[in-house]
């Protein structure tokens, strides 16, 4: 395969290039394996899925599938694991707009790391949530399907295939005396919480975080970890569907960020956690399921919070 590929940029043209004669075949194998010299594991990775003319790293028989076949279609939206049986959390509505105007809160967004131990309020954690990684759209139900469990949902980020790979969990470190301090996992698809642990897992939480960040990790109102379940993606996308599960996790941390500002608070993308010990709190195996975003909210250490 290396060799066909090889032949095909022996005799492409080079528009634009200065370089004439084409280059000679040694020379030019040197060149276009550069990557490969003493390269990390991520870089080979990388390189291996890039999508060209010359190489489809997507396969279209994968991918045909998830569109035409019907067990496919009905797997997909069937993802969420939803925690059956967990104690439900019941979140307030969330409010139709917030406190301040995207355009104003992406130009304010920082990386704040100081927080005042303070909790937010279930109205906020529902705002948050909402907004970082809810459903705001439910479009109607093919004529033809039956079933609910086929009624498209649209959340607030983009979804390589709408496959929707990364789990939102949330430990809340510090109560606002409206939502106990402990693990939740968020479930979009009802706006709701499910508890999987007490407040004995905030210690747990702040322990996995490493020292000399200078975040004020105690002190934070909550901390947001994303896992990915890489084989949503995978089934559809092949090794590609690794590359779009991180940028996943990259757009929902983003709108976490401007939701945050937008509703008076402070966050921070964090990456120094010790992830085989988050995922041990969380009980996923690190396969199936791992880490691959972590972040904290909290309530500005010179402003207090509302109820």
């Amino acid at each position: 395969m290396d060799e066909i590929i090889l032949n095909q940029l022996m005799t492409a043209e080079y528009s634009g290039r200065a370089t004439r004669p084409k280059p000679d075949r040694e020379h030019l194998y040197r060149y276009t394996h550069k990557e490969f010299l003493e390269a990390g594991l991520a870089e080979i990775f990388h390189e291996n899925t890039k999508l060209t003319k010359n190489t489809n790293r997507i396969d279209d028989r994968t991918t045909s599938m998830f569109l035409t076949d019907e067990t496919m279609k009905y797997a997909t939206h069937r993802i969420n694991p939803d925690y059956k049986g967990r104690e439900v959390v019941e979140l307030h509505e969330p409010n139709k707009s917030l406190e301040t105007d995207v355009a104003d809160a992406i130009r304010q967004r920082r990386s704040k790391r100081s927080y005042s131990g303070d909790g937010i309020s279930r109205q906020k954690l529902s705002n948050l949530l909402y907004y970082s990684c809810g459903i705001t759209h439910t479009q109607s139900a093919d004529m033809g399907s039956e079933s609910s469990e086929m009624t498209p949902e649209f959340r607030a980020y983009p979804s390589a295939g709408g496959l929707y790979p990364v789990e939102p969990y949330i430990a809340v470190l510090n109560s606002s005396g409206s939502l106990d301090r402990g693990l939740y996992y968020y479930v979009p698809k009802d706006h709701k919480l499910r508890k999987l642990g007490g407040e004995n897992v905030c210690s747990r939480v702040l322990a996995v975080f490493g020292e000399g960040s200078g975040i004020t990790v105690d002190k934070a109102a909550a901390c947001l970890m994303f896992t990915a379940a890489f084989w949503r993606s995978k089934a559809k996308y092949g090794n590609r569907g690794y590359r779009f599960t991180l940028q996943e996790s990259g757009h929902i941390m983003q709108n976490v960020q401007i939701a945050a500002t937008s509703l008076g608070l402070h966050s921070v993308p964090v990456s120094s956690v010790d992830e085989q010990a988050m995922e041990d709190l969380l009980d996923v195996n690190g396969v199936e399921e791992s880490i691959v975003y972590t972040g904290l909210v909290g309530v500005s250490a010179e402003v207090e919070d509302d109820e």
